[in-house]
């Protein structure tokens, strides 16, 4: 090989990784859910708090931030390469009782491992509430989960949306969520939408994960409203009991709903993406990925 060739060689190497790198600031760029602004916010907080816990090992992301005083909700895109894109995307709501969101540890690092899978994600960061010394929420309860269902709702929409544009399948956009997240997921999941009228784009997912969720309520499902769902549990979780995903579970088969449970022997509760709490959770994401496969959502190749 000549040195002529081996200079076409190396330049176009680094075009593509300069594309590459270009492609994955934009991607991961911080953005408002609401770009106009939120009228009558019942949110409001003097400034956002992050704090920086230790990294897992294992971390996609070598991240591990957990936001606090959410007042602005905000999003960063995960989109695959051209190559590997399915069109199938997901909103992606962490976890943490609330009043943190653990953004990383429960958002950034299962995008990143669907991201190479070709599923495309929006990790979202939902407005949160905060607790006095008596441990009760300081926003009234009713009002801030109006508010952050109002997030989850606008995430679905923001994807539609721009469909087109991220080159993604407007009918293959779903929710999961993680513990106070998959409350976010189960809401959207098993909540009738109403017909606002023509010209309304849908917030309603074409599929839900539920992540060891926190169920607030027993729900009603309906199999001509409520989408396939995906649900994984502990068996030693003490705060979100894996009971309570069986109950859920047993409902969307009670109405004929597509549905796929998992209940890991050993895990605890918010395992995400560790690995080293047990051996057989360790297959999870993978599991999500091929169930995804069966509804119909992934296309075999």
């Amino acid at each position: 090989m000549n040195l002529k060739n081996i200079s076409i060689i190396l330049l176009t190497l680094g075009l593509s990784l300069t594309l590459r790198l270009t492609v994955d600031a934009q991607t991961s760029e911080e953005k408002p859910l609401w770009p106009s602004g939120i009228k009558d916010n019942p949110v409001k907080y003097p400034a956002e708090e992050v704090v920086n816990f230790d990294v897992n090992p294992q971390s996609l992301s070598k991240k591990n931030r957990v936001f606090r005083k959410v007042s602005v909700p905000t999003y960063v895109l995960h989109l695959p390469p051209p190559a590997k894109e399915t069109g199938v995307a997901v909103v992606i709501c962490p976890g943490g009782g609330f009043v943190d969101n653990w953004f990383d540890r429960e958002g950034t690092d299962l995008a990143l491992w669907l991201k190479e899978q070709g599923v495309a994600s929006m990790v979202l960061k939902y407005r949160l509430n905060t607790r006095d010394s008596s441990k009760n929420f300081v926003i009234p309860r009713d009002t801030y989960f109006e508010a952050a269902f109002d997030d989850a709702k606008q995430a679905i929409i923001t994807l539609r949306k721009d469909a087109a544009k991220l080159k993604i399948d407007p009918n293959k956009i779903g929710i999961a969520g993680f513990s106070a997240g998959g409350t976010l997921a189960v809401e959207l999941a098993a909540t009738d939408e109403i017909n606002e009228g023509s010209g309304k784009v849908s917030w309603k997912p074409n599929f839900a994960g539920l992540f060891y969720a926190a169920f607030l309520k027993n729900y009603t499902v309906q199999k001509e409203s409520c989408p396939p769902v995906f649900i994984i549990n502990a068996h030693d979780d003490k705060l979100t009991k894996a009971s309570k995903s069986v109950d859920f579970y047993s409902s969307l088969l009670k109405a004929g709903i597509p549905a796929e449970m998992h209940i890991y022997n050993k895990g605890s509760h918010g395992f995400a993406m560790d690995f080293t709490k047990g051996e057989t959770l360790k297959y999870w994401p993978e599991s999500f990925l091929w169930w995804l496969t069966d509804i119909g959502m992934v296309q075999k190749k």
